[in-house]
Formats: C-alpha cells, structure tokens, sequence
C-alpha cells in the first residue's frame, strides 16, 4: 500500500490546501461546493478503492460512514441555516457510530490506561462547555450529543492499541484527535467567538483527520493482512 500512500497523499493534501485557500479567501458560495466535493470525492475514491481489494465487510461500513460524513459536509457549507446545521451534526453522529463499529473489538482492556483517558476527556469537555454552555440554548442537546458520540469514538479508537498493529493504531489515533480538535474548534468559533487561525485548523483538522482514519484503517495487519501485497 506503500506506492500507492506515496501518490496519493500529496493530491489529497494539495486538494485540502486548495480548499483551505477557498474558505478563507473566496465566497463560501458557490465556490466552497466546488472545492469541498473535489476533496471528499477524491477521499471516497480512495477508499471505495481499498476497500474493492480487500473485499472486507466491515471495510465496506467504512466505505457508507464515509458517505454519510459526505453528506453532512455539503449540508454544513451552508451552516447558518439552522436545519441544515442540526441535520448535518446528526448525519455526522451516524457516521461517527460507523467508525465506533469498525473500532469495536472483544478484547479486554486495562483499566490503568482507561483511567487517565477518563480524565482528560472529563476536564476537556468541561473547560469547553464552560465557554459556550450559555450561547447553546436550544441547540444544547443536539450538540452534547454530537460530543458525547465524539468522545465514545475517541475512546474506541484508543482502546485498539493491543487488537491493531501500531501503525494502524496510531495513524487512526491521530486522526481521532485531528478530528475532535477541528471538532472543538468550530464549537468554540460557533458558540463563544472568534480565536486565532480558527478556519484553518478546523478544516486542517478535519480533512486530515478523516484521511489519517481510513488510511489507518485500511493499513490494519491485523483485518487486512493481504491488502499491502495487492496495491
């Protein structure tokens, strides 16, 4: 899989930039469309791709979360318009739920890591909703829902560390954190205000994020043994 990571990184990365240099410099609409669908498309190509090779059924529930945040990412371009934002964030629960099957495993786990996870978790989550607990208002439980799903699948992806190979564990680990980083980012820009270079690490974030989650779990030994050798 090595040729073709090699290949592919750098487009994705120079279509992320591209799209990047979109939202902060041209108007959201029509523009954001264009570029935004070029990136996620590429993304989907890649995966549908992977997951062909492997012909794996949980890779294939990857292949639809994917889908499914593709969705949620078109309805959020416009995220002023409320139904449009609340239906995104609940498409983005769905495809977060996704992921959290695919990084389910019945292996037992040692609650001494459990432990510090449970803490930081608990005290991020607090200084943030210390910040936008009051502007939250009515969107107060789609919003807790949509972090509490984040930190179960923070969780999970965590929790693979002893059914994965370290590569894949920590390539899916970064991209969770990429991910709920982007994640906090824009809540914070959404619902407090305003903080230094926002726009870029929440899109940064999470366009990376998603990227490291596939290819980290495309690259699993321990699901895909075969798959290195075919690409």
């Amino acid at each position: 899989m090595g040729k073709l990571i090699r290949y592919f990184t750098p487009v994705f990365l120079a279509l992320l930039f591209l799209d990047i240099y979109v939202k902060i410099n041209l108007p959201i609409i029509p523009y954001r469309y264009y570029s935004k669908v070029l990136v996620l498309v590429t993304l989907i190509i890649f995966t549908g791709y992977c997951v062909y090779k492997k012909n794996k059924l949980s890779n294939k529930y990857v292949f639809f979360g994917l889908i499914v945040f593709f969705i949620g990412d078109i309805l959020i371009i416009d995220h002023l318009n409320k139904t449009k934002f609340i239906i995104s964030i609940l498409l983005f629960v769905v495809g977060k739920l996704i992921y959290i099957f695919k990084f389910t495993h019945k292996e037992d786990f040692s609650n001494k890591r459990l432990l510090p996870f449970l803490v930081v978790c608990f005290l991020s989550v607090a200084f943030l909703y210390n910040l936008i607990f009051t502007n939250l208002k009515e969107y107060f439980m789609p919003v807790t829902l949509y972090f509490f799903i984040s930190l179960v699948m923070t969780l999970f992806a965590y929790l693979r560390k002893d059914v994965a190979s370290n590569k894949s564990y920590y390539t899916v680990l970064s991209g969770v954190l990429l991910f709920v980083i982007s994640e906090a980012t824009m809540v914070v820009k959404t619902f407090y205000g305003d903080i230094l270079f926002q726009d870029f690490i929440v899109m940064f974030g999470y366009g990376f994020g998603q990227y490291l989650i596939i290819l980290g779990l495309m690259i699993d030994k321990s699901n895909n043994s075969d798959l290195i050798s075919k690409i």
